[in-house]
């Protein structure tokens, strides 16, 4: 498998890779662009995914329009002009893959039924499942270790996985019972972590009084909201400390902490480990400025 990888000089951080391998995937990325980007028309000879992860944007695909916000996909088939359709108001954390599908559908022959007259414009709100597959693919290609190959082909057969149930629309059947208003609350928090999230805001839209749903999610989930949230922009910040070159404290405000110093704590607090210290001991560098 061979990969080229560079940073745009139009985003503030991230990447661009062309991939070349048996995986399916043609190129990938995850970026973080300023106010007033904008991605101009273009077409693409595969699927192309896109996932807002943080702010929000608007296209144009195929002959409608699509609002993004965080946790929202757009995928686009073969041949179908796309672009932004206005420049971004804010900054914009987002990733996006272009897949040969052919080579998932070899490998897992019952995927290839879902998309039969599939729409040419796939718009997932709150596209919950597709996050952790791009995490990975961008772990994946940034980052040498053994076994890239099969790490690359399995992060990119998941992320079809999870596309394929969004065009069928179908709804995960929970095995283990528990509140629908515990398992959206979750969701909200998982799809936006980086959003300062008050617990009268999270409850309003899962239509719980605030001290219910604390006591509910406490109860189901073993911990309160404010402690999963944090443990999520944590995890989502060790992410983002290996596979970027964010500074540490740019790490700490794009996952959701009011600055560097708290960012610090808190991370110490939970891993045992500087932020600094876990990217020199995950990737090898030293020097860090924070």
């Amino acid at each position: 498998m061979k990969t080229t990888v560079f940073r745009p000089p139009w985003v503030r951080a991230g990447f661009h890779a062309e991939a070349a391998g048996n995986t399916g995937l043609m190129h990938a990325g995850e970026q973080w662009a300023p106010a007033r980007f904008r991605i101009d028309p273009h077409t693409h000879p595969v699927w192309e995914f896109y996932l807002q992860v943080h702010g929000a944007s608007r296209w144009s695909a195929g002959d409608a329009e699509y609002a993004l916000g965080p946790g929202d996909l757009l995928g686009v088939a073969p041949g179908v002009p796309h672009h932004m359709r206005d420049e971004s108001s804010g900054p914009n954390h987002f990733c996006f893959a272009a897949v040969d599908l052919g080579p998932a559908f070899a490998r897992h022959p019952g995927l290839a039924a879902d998309w039969r007259d599939a729409p040419m414009v796939l718009h997932g709100a709150a596209a919950d499942g597709l996050a952790e597959p791009f995490r990975q693919i961008t772990r994946e290609l940034v980052t040498a270790r053994r076994h890239a190959g099969v790490g690359l082909q399995l992060a990119v057969d998941r992320l079809v996985v999870e596309v394929t149930r969004q065009v069928r629309d179908t709804h995960p059947v929970p095995v283990l019972a528990g509140h629908p208003a515990v398992a959206a609350a979750r969701t909200l928090l998982d799809r936006d972590c980086a959003h300062r999230w008050t617990l009268d805001e999270l409850a309003r839209p899962v239509g719980l009084a605030p001290g219910y749903l604390a006591t509910l999610f406490t109860r189901e989930v073993g911990m309160a909201p404010h402690r999963y949230l944090t443990e999520r922009r944590v995890a989502q910040a060790r992410h983002l400390l290996v596979t970027t070159d964010l500074t540490v404290t740019a790490v700490g405000l794009a996952v959701g902490f009011g600055s560097g110093q708290h960012f610090a704590r808190v991370f110490r607090q939970l891993t045992g480990e500087s932020p600094r210290d876990h990217r020199r001991i995950a990737t090898g560098k030293s020097g860090e400025r924070m």
